[in-house]
């Protein structure tokens, strides 16, 4: 099993970011740190769903907006199109 794993420095701080099944909340609130859950969510549905060529890789992959979890091949197209969180 492949894992990737991103690195990242924030203020001398180092952040690891890991392919994995995320909660969509998790995941939209790594995008949107300030936010609160529900607006991170709706914000990060409203990046995939104005991103085509997310969404169509997405739908490929069998992704549903209703599910509450994202699978890790999901998540590493989410990354592949928006970038790291």
């Amino acid at each position: 099993m492949l894992i990737f794993v991103y690195q990242k420095t924030f203020n001398m701080e180092n952040v690891l970011f890991f392919i994995k099944t995320y909660l969509k909340r998790d995941l939209a609130l790594l995008y949107f740190p300030g936010s609160t859950p529900e607006t991170a969510t709706k914000n990060l549905n409203r990046w995939i769903q104005k991103c085509a060529p997310l969404r169509n890789e997405l739908e490929q992959l069998n992704y549903s907006p209703r599910r509450h979890s994202l699978l890790k091949h999901e998540v590493a197209a989410i990354v592949k199109h928006l970038g790291e969180p």
